[in-house]
């Protein structure tokens, strides 16, 4: 379930997009693959080739990243409990001891930490994170077992990370019970950063060596937290029409599990965990507006002519979403599949949305006649624009296509761009596609970058594959009837 943020708007400007690089072996239906987080990332392919297990991977390592190395804040049992796990970590790192006591009662102001114990430190922490909060949350999104997202007639699949100069490497065995993993830690921008730790431990007089290894453990958590930031991330998964066809029925058919589960044996529901937080989240619908609710309210008039709201009949009651046509309410399941498929993305930018955050929708183009796809793109060129950053999965030439518009349209000058709209632009630097392809010799899907220039836009060979083929077989038809 989602976590309040802890953050202002204000703070989010101020994060600059993440050097993430993700890499996969054998990972679900994909035999290989290397995708890097750009401001727009689009993934390309057929139907179950991938590109929504790469999508819920970069969710779940945001949304697990974002649980574990934010600095530590109520509620209570929150600060037990990580203060136990720091309290774990240290006593792996047994030279830590060596190097602090010594220092704990002497008149020894700053003191420079070697290099071998800051990396023992952040290798742990990584490891910690990745086996106890990675590992759980991906079980999470993806509703089954670790071991269960190897490709098929594989023994073990491989995730590589490239986190700001940090390289992490996970493998699991099919059959094996945790991952192994291997760290390589880039120190550049953690060097300085505990100028100020000994000063602070005998300001407090904190003598209990057990105690200052925590917080020595917890000091090396927030640096991470503050120098290598991960933006808060929210996916929107496929089907959404048809979840908020019936997001009443299965809110409560959870609920209603939870609420028995200790007196009846009850079969719980395999929700993914994007299902599952979207939901939650409509649910929780803050009654405050966020900073995009403006472009939000712009885009739904444009595309379903009138307005999508949350009302509750009393405080704490489930939500009903409803839509609004001039001074007619509708209940959402009497809608159109375009309004409905359009709401949940709406509604995310109307309140929870911000400047910073990665925005994660899968198949936006659905249920959209080819006029609002490009209503769509146009959306998320604004989106970019605003600082948010987008990964999309899609199926439409018509979506790439417009993009490949506004990268066009980013060739122009400034002043040439007025004619247009000088905010909707798309630069090469900030588009990043790849094609998910299959291979049948490694029984799975491999990923390639696809080719990106700004006169011929966003390479469309995989649809042109289709129309050739579609003309090949129209050729014969009339060949045949000539005969």
């Amino acid at each position: 379930m989602r976590k309040v943020k802890s953050k202002t708007p204000k703070a989010h400007k101020t994060i600059k997009r993440p050097d993430l690089t993700i890499e996969v072996k054998n990972f679900g239906p994909i035999s290989k693959g290397t995708v890097s987080l750009k401001n727009l990332t689009v993934l390309i392919g057929q139907n179950n080739s991938g590109k929504s297990y790469i999508a819920m991977l970069v969710h779940a390592l945001a949304e697990s990243y974002n649980q574990w190395f934010i600095p530590i804040k109520s509620p209570i049992d929150d600060y037990v409990r990580k203060a136990t796990e720091f309290q774990n970590i240290a006593n792996t790192v047994p030279e830590l001891e060596n190097f602090l006591r010594p220092l704990i009662n002497s008149s020894i102001g700053n003191s420079k930490i070697p290099d071998e114990i800051s990396i023992s430190i952040l290798d742990e922490l990584y490891k910690y994170f990745y086996k106890h909060y990675l590992k759980a949350t991906m079980e999470k999104m993806y509703a089954c077992q670790h071991k269960e997202l190897t490709l098929i007639d594989q023994n073990s699949y491989k995730i590589k990370i490239t986190h700001n100069g940090n390289i992490s490497v996970l493998c699991l065995a099919h059959h094996g019970e945790s991952m192994k993993i291997n760290n390589t830690i880039n120190l550049d921008r953690i060097d300085n950063q505990l100028q100020d730790y000994f000063g602070r431990i005998k300001n407090h007089e904190i003598t209990d060596i057990r105690a200052v290894k925590r917080f020595f453990v917890q000091d090396y958590n927030e640096i991470i937290a503050e120098q290598f930031k991960m933006p808060f991330s929210y996916c929107l998964p496929a089907g959404r029409t048809g979840i908020l066809q019936c997001y009443r029925t299965l809110y409560g058919t959870i609920v209603n599990n939870l609420t028995f589960s200790s007196t009846r044996k009850t079969e719980p529901a395999s929700m993914q965990g994007t299902v599952v937080e979207l939901l939650y989240n409509i649910y929780e619908m803050p009654e405050k507006k966020g900073p995009l609710y403006d472009m939000a309210v712009e885009f739904e008039q444009d595309t379903i002519n009138g307005e999508i709201v949350i009302e509750r009949t009393l405080p704490g009651s489930f939500p009903r979403i409803q839509y609004r046509f001039k001074e007619t309410v509708i209940p959402i399941h009497r809608t159109s599949s375009t309004v409905s498929e359009l709401a949940p993305i709406i509604l995310y930018l109307k309140y929870y949305i911000e400047p910073g955050d990665i925005m994660i929708i899968e198949e936006p183009e659905a249920h959209l006649h080819p006029s609002n796809q490009r209503l769509m793109a146009k959306l998320l060129v604004r989106l970019i624009r605003a600082g948010v950053y987008v990964i999309i999965t899609t199926h439409s030439d018509f979506l790439l296509e417009q993009l490949s518009y506004y990268l066009l349209l980013s060739t122009l000058p400034e002043e040439k761009r007025q004619t247009f709209d000088k905010e909707l632009y798309l630069s090469l630097e900030e588009l990043g596609a790849y094609v998910f392809h299959q291979n049948k010799s490694a029984n799975g899907y491999q990923i390639r970058e696809a080719e990106i220039d700004k006169d011929n836009g966003i390479s469309d060979e995989e649809f042109l594959k289709i129309t050739e083929s579609l003309f090949d077989d129209t050729m014969k038809i009339r060949d045949s009837l000539r005969d």
